[in-house]
């Protein structure tokens, strides 16, 4: 058996990210394992705590000051199983390519996180974390359920940024609502 180690940071405005992967061969398996320090942003387009407490469609303007990749992230922090977020229908629209849509799987109708990226669950959320779900959704079959308890995981997807470009961002939320849970949102 082999075993490699990489040590990589990266920083986006202010957060910085180690992943250490490690990766192990044998002749039959072989196995990555991604390891991320787990902060939360500082810089957001806005935050949610205790609202809203039906599901409302929350719109947001961004425009892009370079060309590159940016990651759209949502992080979620419930209190337990019953006190969770609900997110849904997320959209970015390109206004100035014709309204092109951005993102894939913003719906989550195809029942799995297909485009997404989740962090952080395994490492600040035990066996309780944001997912797939079937109940309580906006449109459709599927949604994406936040519920890490006591500490964020994070609902990620990168996307390729033109500059001066002018994105709309929409999606529905709602929450169970408790004053100790927490979201945000953040393009960077």
């Amino acid at each position: 058996m082999t075993i490699d180690q990489n040590t990589t940071v990266i920083s986006f405005e202010g957060r910085s990210y180690i992943a250490v992967t490690t990766t192990y061969d044998t002749t039959s398996v072989s196995q990555t394992v991604t390891n991320n320090s787990c902060n939360t942003s500082t810089n957001y387009l806005t935050t949610y705590t205790t609202s809203p407490t039906t599901y409302q469609k929350q719109t947001y303007t961004y425009t892009a000051t370079s060309t590159g990749m940016n990651i759209l992230e949502f992080g979620f922090k419930a209190v337990n199983q019953v006190k969770t977020w609900h997110l849904d229908d997320v959209s970015l629209i390109d206004k100035n390519a014709s309204n092109t849509e951005m993102l894939v799987n913003g719906g989550f109708e195809n029942g799995s996180l297909v485009g997404w990226q989740v962090l952080c669950s395994s490492i600040n959320c035990g066996t309780i974390a944001g997912n797939i779900t079937q109940s309580n959704c906006h449109t459709g079959s599927y949604c994406y359920e936040g519920m890490c308890r006591n500490a964020y995981d994070f609902l990620r997807q990168t996307i390729l940024v033109t500059s001066g470009h002018i994105y709309i961002l929409s999606f529905w939320l709602y929450t169970d609502g408790h004053n100790a849970q927490a979201a945000y949102v953040n393009i960077s």
